[in-house]
């Protein structure tokens, strides 16, 4: 190697080094309530050093907890031919196997409590009227990260609902957004593949709320306010979708879905979002609809693919 280029790539390497340890440096582990204005607080908690931040959005009615939590291996629930813990079944535990602390290893990593996904414990978020709408709710999440001080640009890791939220957040914000890691996320080309009925029933569904889980969603308004937004712009991605069955296979045909679209039109949406996103597609996860709980190695897998692309300027990963 002649010595000019040497010497660059000591200074490269140097550089980085420094940028580094200064991330090191400042990043500091916090868990917490967080004013992000109007007299609101959300909770947030973050962990771990570099860049990019991957921020994790959690499905309706779930919060920051749920990345910290994992299916056992050794749970039956894994041999079930259908998707156990959606019916309650398995036990979930925390530990360090889980994407949240695991992601921690190798950049920043965040999980958030939206208003109405936790209903006891310290540093609840601030209530808001329900249903609510996804744009509120990206941006809620947009003060959240600017008012915590959290660093750009951003990984997004969203799950179910989620994916709706991280849509917009990057539409919105495309210049804070290196990449996707879509987890079982709902998605507007649902529409695509299943009836305007079952859609419609799938969104008055969830603009339901209760008292034991006051989160309610918009599902048609969100889509609207998508397609009303720029363009996504090309961005690094993974999608993940989960492979059990919603229902157990000795369950009649879902002819009139009971949540309004069925476990077909949901493994339909999820290959035409990769295809969209010009993204990898996961489809053999061996997992129900909460794949970080199922098999949460495949999802970190991702999110280290996603921010190593991003850490090296690469537009996407393809198919």
């Amino acid at each position: 190697m002649p010595t000019a280029a040497r010497s660059r790539s000591c200074l490269s390497l140097a550089a980085a080094l420094i940028l580094i340890a200064a991330d090191a440096s400042v990043a500091e582990d916090f868990s917490g309530s967080v004013a992000i204005g109007a007299g609101r607080k959300i909770y947030l908690e973050c962990t771990g050093a570099g860049s990019p931040t991957v921020v994790l959005i959690s499905g309706r009615g779930n919060g920051a907890a749920d990345w910290s939590e994992t299916l056992d291996p050794a749970d039956p629930a894994h041999q079930a031919d259908y998707d156990a813990v959606a019916w309650g079944k398995g036990n979930l535990r925390r530990g360090g196997s889980a994407v949240f602390p695991m992601v921690s290893r190798f950049t920043r990593v965040c999980a958030y409590d939206r208003p109405g996904v936790r209903l006891d414990g310290p540093d609840q978020s601030t209530p808001v009227a329900q249903p609510h709408p996804a744009d509120q709710a990206a941006d809620d999440l947009h003060r959240l990260l600017t008012a915590a001080g959290e660093p750009r640009p951003y990984v997004l890791v969203p799950h179910s609902y989620g994916g709706l939220i991280a849509t917009l957040f990057a539409r919105t914000w495309p210049d804070e957004v290196s990449g996707l890691v879509m987890v079982d996320a709902a998605t507007p080309l649902m529409r695509e593949v299943a009836s305007p009925k079952h859609v419609a029933k799938w969104d008055a569904l969830n603009r339901q709320s209760a008292p034991a889980a006051p989160e309610a969603i918009m599902l048609l308004d969100a889509f609207a306010k998508i397609e009303a937004a720029p363009r996504l712009r090309e961005l690094t991605a993974v999608v993940l979708a989960g492979d059990k069955p919603w229902q157990p296979p000795s369950s009649p045909p879902e002819r009139d879905p009971v949540g309004g679209v069925s476990f077909a039109d949901w493994r339909a949406s999820q290959t035409l979002l990769a295809t969209s996103l010009n993204a990898r597609l996961v489809a053999n996860t061996n997992s129900g609809h909460n794949i970080y709980a199922y098999s949460p190695q495949l999802v970190i897998d991702a999110i280290r693919e996603v921010v190593e692309a991003a850490r090296a300027g690469n537009a996407r990963i393809g198919p």
